[in-house]
């Protein structure tokens, strides 16, 4: 292998140390067969006969996978790769895993890597791939300006992975680690990998999702609904949704986010976010857009999170479309605790205020739907933030209760559709996530846009190394201010309205609400008419 062309030094870790790695149990004895067996498996199960090559009549596209994480729990990131193993796929395709951190707390998931891919290479990168293809085309644009024969105006990216770096092949995963940065930039190292590796479209994950085996197959079969369709979301499901009534609450909620909104989006081909679970992009479009989108920057600084829906809106950008599939489904993980799960929020709050600007962009290239969705989505917590506070305050407690009611019924006409569509009674359970939304979703909206120039991530790391680390209270204290500020406006004005329904003798009652009764309404006989001293009759 050659090393010099990109990076000064690349290092190979061919076996994991047990020093490096204290927490690996080895097989004794049966080892050997046990690597031998392990990557027999994953051939057979990666490589699949070339009789089965053709999808509804044509050549499979080939394919490659790319897993990015950092810090991941260790069970949730076995169940990743393992799920991996199971995928089915007419053709070999490629598999990449890049980890977001060269420290010795990240080694955790190169040595779960290996256990699950016996043989397969860990190579650490000591730079990043998106740095040293920035310095290459920095000093291109130097040596231009300095007056030097002109020469290519953009190097072969491709050759220089390939006579630098040991790409992925059909039967052996690679697994990366590289400086610490964000999961944009493991993205983006991944990405770069496998359109070296010879890949025509990728498949994009998170290190906690788990697929379904038709899910790749399904996947790419949506790239060629109709022409010009440039990515494809699939449906992201929650494995841990009895952990706790909130992530059964989310469950629910996910569901209606991808069967119904990203439905509406995919009829009308203009999906505006495809979800890092589990997404699939062109090749020929990642390469038109990723140095635009490793670069994005808002307010003078590096953008750190919503990766995937500006990825998304970049392939909007150039005119190709976006669709969602149904019959492609993973599952992932998601908050137990309220905290947490506010984080959550908040982070794709952000993204999605911050990408409406790039939004904007695109679109007179797609249906009117995506504007008027867009419009809707962006206005409507603004909307109901004004009614709130218009109605806590309004000193009628019966219009309170009605608007109440309003968003109750709203909940269960949800409720009864997707009962409909799945023949599910949990749905059933939907309209008690009103409640998640009032006290956590508006404020964490609300939240986003005040803390719009905050790039940090967010929710935490999740292995057993940074686990350790947390439970500090004055950190959950601070990170909860937002909840509580927001709690106090709102019982504060629950507090309003009972104090006027109980004090005030000439309160509105319901009656009056409809347009009778004897309350504050005013009555018509009690009107007075003064004489208007400037018009004067003359007899």
């Amino acid at each position: 292998m050659k090393y010099q062309s990109i990076n000064e030094k690349v290092i190979q870790i061919d076996y994991v140390d047990k020093q490096d790695f204290p927490e690996k149990t080895t097989a004794s004895g049966n080892n050997e067969a046990f690597s031998s067996s392990a990557s027999s498996s994953t051939s057979s199960t990666m490589s699949q006969s070339k009789s089965a090559s053709k999808k509804d009549g044509r050549p499979a596209t080939i394919m490659g996978l790319a897993v990015v994480g950092y810090r991941e729990e260790p069970t949730l990131f076995t169940k990743c790769l393992e799920s991996i193993k199971e995928l089915d796929y007419p053709d070999a395709f490629k598999v990449i895993v890049v980890i977001d951190g060269d420290e010795p707390e990240d080694r955790e998931m190169a040595n779960l890597f290996q256990k699950i891919f016996p043989q397969s290479p860990i190579l650490v990168l000591p730079e990043l791939l998106s740095d040293s293809f920035e310095k290459i085309r920095k000093n291109a644009r130097e040596r231009q300006e300095e007056g030097a024969e002109k020469t290519e105006a953009e190097p072969d990216y491709d050759q220089l992975l390939r006579d630098t770096f040991t790409l992925p092949t059909d039967t052996t995963p690679v697994c990366y680690m590289q400086p610490h940065r964000g999961k944009r930039h493991a993205m983006y190292t991944a990405f770069r990998v496998l359109i070296a590796a010879g890949c025509d479209a990728v498949m994009s994950t998170d290190s906690d999702t788990k697929f379904d085996p038709n899910a790749m197959i399904e996947m790419e079969s949506a790239l060629y609904w109709f022409p010009n369709i440039g990515a494809a979301a699939g449906d992201v499901r929650i494995w841990n949704a009895f952990d706790s009534l909130l992530s059964f609450m989310s469950s629910l909620r996910y569901w209606m986010a991808f069967n119904i909104e990203r439905s509406a989006q995919s009829f009308n081909r203009c999906v505006t976010c495809v979800s890092g679970p589990m997404g699939i992009y062109r090749s020929h479009v990642l390469r038109e857009i990723l140095d635009d989108w490793i670069k994005q920057s808002f307010l003078g600084m590096e953008c750190t999170y919503g990766d995937d829906r500006h990825l998304t809106n970049r392939t909007l950008l150039h005119g190709y479309r976006v669709v969602y599939t149904h019959l492609a489904f993973c599952e992932t993980e998601t908050p137990t605790a309220f905290l947490r799960w506010f984080k959550q929020q908040t982070r794709w709050s952000k993204s999605f205020y911050r990408e409406l600007f790039w939004n904007a962009r695109s679109l007179h290239k797609h249906s009117p739907w995506m504007a008027a969705e867009l419009f809707y989505q962006g206005i409507y917590p603004f909307v109901l933030l004004f009614s709130i506070f218009q109605i806590l305050f309004s000193k009628s407690p019966f219009v309170l209760c009605v608007w109440l009611i309003s968003l109750l019924a709203i909940a269960c006409i949800k409720t009864l559709y997707s009962m409909l569509v799945t023949c599910n009674i949990r749905f059933l359970a939907f309209p008690l996530y009103s409640l998640y939304y009032m006290f956590g979703l508006v404020p964490a909206k609300l939240w986003a846009i005040i803390s719009l120039w905050d790039v940090g991530w967010g929710t935490s790391a999740r292995s057993a190394a940074e686990l350790k680390r947390e439970n500090v209270f004055c950190s959950q204290f601070k990170e909860a201010l937002p909840i509580l500020a927001w709690l106090v406006l709102l019982l504060g004005g629950v507090a309003f309205n009972v104090a006027i329904f109980v004090l005030n003798p000439d309160r509105i009652n319901g009656l009056d609400f409809f347009g009778f009764g004897s309350g504050l309404l005013s009555d018509p006989t009690s009107i007075v008419f003064y004489p208007n001293p400037n018009n004067t009759i003359t007899g």
